[in-house]
C-alpha cells in the first residue's frame, strides 16, 4: 500500500507535499518524503516478532484510514496526527500510544505527560500483550480522527 490517502481524508488536511503527496495539518510540515518499507523494518527479525508486527498493523489499519511511516526499526501510525509509534527491538515491539488522558494500567512500563497528550509505553512480546493494548490503540486513533473534524 502506498502512503497516499483517500480524497475524503485529504479534505480535512491543510497541506499536501507536492513531492510525495503525503498530507499534513500544518502547511510546509517538515518530513521525510515517502513512507519507508515494512520489509526493511522487519528484516532479520524473528518470525514471532514479524507476526506480531503484522497483526498490530492489520488491526490498526482496520480502524480506518491509517498511514504507516517506517524508517529503519521505527514505525509511526497516523491519521493526520501520530497516534502511536513503535520501535522493533530484539525480542519485543516497544509501542507508544498517545492518549488524551492518563490510563492507569499495569502493563504500561512508562507514562509521560506532554502538553496535550499522555504517552503510554508498552512492550508487546505476545499476542496476549497485543490484545491488551488494542483498546488503547483504538482510543488514540479515535482521538486523532476527532481532531480532524
Amino acid at each position: 500500500m502506498t502512503g497516499v490517502r483517500s480524497r475524503c481524508t485529504k479534505d480535512f488536511m491543510s497541506w499536501a507535499c507536492p513531492r510525495c503527496e503525503r498530507t499534513f495539518r500544518q502547511v510546509n510540515q517538515r518530513h521525510a518524503c515517502g513512507v519507508g518499507s515494512v520489509a526493511t523494518l522487519l528484516k532479520s527479525r524473528p518470525p514471532a516478532l514479524t507476526d506480531l508486527y503484522r497483526k498490530l498493523e492489520t488491526t490498526v489499519r482496520g480502524f480506518g484510514d491509517v498511514e504507516v511511516v517506517t524508517r529503519n526499526r521505527y514505525a509511526l501510525f497516523r491519521t493526520t496526527r501520530i497516534f502511536a509509534d513503535l520501535t522493533v527491538m530484539r525480542d519485543a515491539l516497544r509501542v507508544v500510544i498517545h492518549l488524551g488522558r492518563k490510563a492507569g494500567a499495569p502493563y504500561f512500563i512508562k507514562i509521560v505527560q506532554g502538553d496535550s497528550r499522555v504517552s503510554h509505553v508498552a512492550l508487546v512480546r505476545t499476542a496476549e500483550d497485543l490484545r491488551t493494548i488494542i483498546p488503547f490503540l483504538r482510543e488514540a486513533f479515535d482521538l486523532a480522527v476527532s481532531e480532524e473534524l
